[in-house]
């Protein structure tokens, strides 16, 4: 099912036109059986956004005839899926942190230097996962209980990047701030945190901004 987009989506702010857009929004069903993945919907209907509801858990169709052609076609595309049963056993991440999770993969940004290309397989499309509460649940599993752990959540995404279409970040932002002996980090090269300065972190998440 797609659903039709609107001619403009309406730009307020000189922060605002740095936000990406994709051009197609997609949607395995798996990911519309979770709850945070119907927030996620809502949230780029109301930004107009090209939507396609998918009949299988599987990203086709990404694949041009060269690898330029796949590279932008799969830039411009957002995918919401689940995370794989791999991603609840976590690794290790020194010195950036103790362990690392994802709430996404892939970054809608073209940094040359970017070390992604290599480390995420197939087309580069960007993946958002739709079973965030069950991906932050399974954290406490990898507390410390004589000292504060550290989380690292910028390493296969800038989740900044997407925040407007996802909201996930500013879900694991309140997460940590519930923590007593857990906290956050993340790197991002983007500057739309408006909507982050007053959630309640309570001193348990820290960003680092690349620039370049």
């Amino acid at each position: 099912m797609v659903a039709n987009p609107p001619k403009s989506i309406a730009i307020t702010t000189e922060s605002d036109r740095r936000l990406w857009m994709p051009e197609q929004v997609l949607f395995t069903p798996a990911a519309l059986d979770e709850d945070w993945g119907q927030q996620i919907l809502a949230r780029v209907e109301s930004l107009g956004l090209l939507i396609q509801k998918l009949k299988q858990n599987r990203i086709t169709g990404l694949r041009g005839e060269t690898e330029r052609e796949t590279y932008a076609t799969s830039k411009r595309t957002l995918a919401v899926v689940t995370a794989p049963g791999s991603q609840f056993k976590l690794t290790p991440i020194p010195p950036s942190a103790d362990w690392q999770f994802h709430l996404a993969q892939g970054c809608p940004a073209h940094c040359q230097y970017c070390y992604l290309a290599g480390s995420l397989q197939g087309p580069p499309v960007i993946r958002a996962y739709a079973n965030l509460p069950q991906i932050l649940d399974n954290l406490k599993n990898y507390e410390d209980s004589e000292k504060s752990t550290s989380y690292e959540v910028s390493c296969y995404t800038d989740p900044l990047g997407i925040e407007h279409l996802t909201g996930s970040l500013a879900e694991c932002i309140r997460y940590f701030g519930t923590r007593e002996k857990a906290n956050l980090r993340w790197v991002t090269k983007f500057d739309n945190v408006d909507n982050l300065l007053s959630l309640p972190h309570n001193g348990n998440t820290r960003c680092r901004f690349s620039i370049y």
